[in-house]
C-alpha cells in the first residue's frame, strides 16, 4: 500500500508542476503556443484530479479536520483554475484560425486568473500540514 501512495504523490507532483509552469509560460508568452500545450495541460489536469481523488480517499476517509479543510480549498482553487481554463481556454482554441489576435487574447487573460489561483492551491497543499 505504502508504495501506491508514494507513486501517487509523485505523479500528483508532477502533473501539478507541469499544469503549473505551463500555465505561467502561457501568461507570460501572450498565449503563444497554446495550440501545442492546451491538449497536455488537460491531461496534466485530469492525472492531478485522479491522483488528488485516490490520495483523498486513501489518506483522509476518517475525518475533515483543519489539515482536510485547508486541503480542500487548495483543491477547490485548482477546480476553479481547471474550470476557467478548460472552458476560456478550450472556446478560444477554436477561435485562433479566425480571430487570432482576440483568441490570444483570451487564452493569456485565463491563464493569467488560473495562475494566482494554482500558486494558492499550492501553498494551500504545503501549509496544509502545519496548520
Amino acid at each position: 500500500m505504502q508504495i501506491w501512495i508514494i507513486l501517487a504523490i509523485s505523479v500528483h507532483a508532477l502533473a501539478a508542476v507541469f499544469w503549473m509552469a505551463t500555465t505561467g509560460a502561457l501568461a507570460r508568452s501572450g498565449g503563444l503556443g497554446a495550440e501545442a500545450l492546451f491538449p497536455r495541460q488537460m491531461i496534466a489536469i485530469a492525472i492531478v484530479v485522479l491522483t488528488g481523488g485516490y490520495l483523498w480517499s486513501a489518506l483522509h476517509t476518517g475525518g475533515f479536520g483543519a489539515y482536510e479543510e485547508v486541503l480542500a480549498g487548495g483543491a477547490a482553487l485548482a477546480v476553479i483554475a481547471a474550470l476557467i481554463q478548460a472552458i476560456g481556454v478550450g472556446v478560444s482554441m477554436g477561435r485562433l484560425k479566425t480571430a487570432r489576435e482576440a483568441a490570444l487574447k483570451r487564452i493569456t487573460l485565463c491563464h493569467r486568473l488560473a495562475g494566482p489561483l494554482l500558486a494558492l492551491c499550492l501553498v494551500c497543499m504545503v501549509a496544509a500540514r502545519f496548520v
